[in-house]
């Protein structure tokens, strides 16, 4: 129930986030923050949680989903906050990622209608079309609509895969 709660009231912040228009630099990507990049150190078990906005160019988004994008909603968090999110607006479907500090234990809490997904972080559970993904103490959320369910949660965890080395 609580990873229930934790979800809806970061679905919930989406009121009155700011909308950018969906424009990508000359190069098509976005400097992302890891350890393997060289931009940054892992925030796998302390440390800000990235802007999800940077973790994914424009260009992977559109290959990872296989839609375009119409615009792209930030969050506006400012450094230090405990949850993000990053929403990408596409005709005809949507990503959307929230990344959260967690602990195993309220990841672990169990919810009757969650099915467990295997292949992906440490831990990972899909739920009404989200992705849930544990990575150290970051709790990963995927949304992808557009297509069939089990298409929308395929790509998920293709996309989940591609964001927790970012993190």
């Amino acid at each position: 129930m609580k990873r229930l709660l934790a979800a809806l009231a970061t679905c919930a912040a989406l009121t009155g986030c700011g909308v950018l228009p969906a424009t990508d630099s000359a190069s098509g990507s976005v400097p992302t923050p890891s350890s393997a990049a060289g931009l940054g150190d892992s925030v796998k078990d302390s440390g800000d949680i990235p802007d999800p906005c940077t973790l994914l160019s424009d260009a992977e988004v559109r290959n990872l989903t296989g839609r375009g994008i119409s615009q792209r909603d930030e969050d506006g968090a400012q450094a230090g906050d405990v949850s993000r999110f990053c929403q990408w607006q596409q005709p005809g479907g949507q990503l959307a990622v929230f990344l959260a500090r967690t602990t195993e234990s309220d990841f672990q809490v169990k919810i009757a209608e969650a099915e467990p997904v295997d292949g992906v972080g440490e831990d990972a559970f899909s739920l009404a079309g989200h992705l849930y993904v544990l990575h150290g103490t970051v709790s990963i959320d995927v949304y992808s609509r557009g297509d069939s369910d089990e298409e929308n949660m395929d790509k998920a965890q293709r996309i989940a895969k591609v964001l927790i080395p970012k993190i």
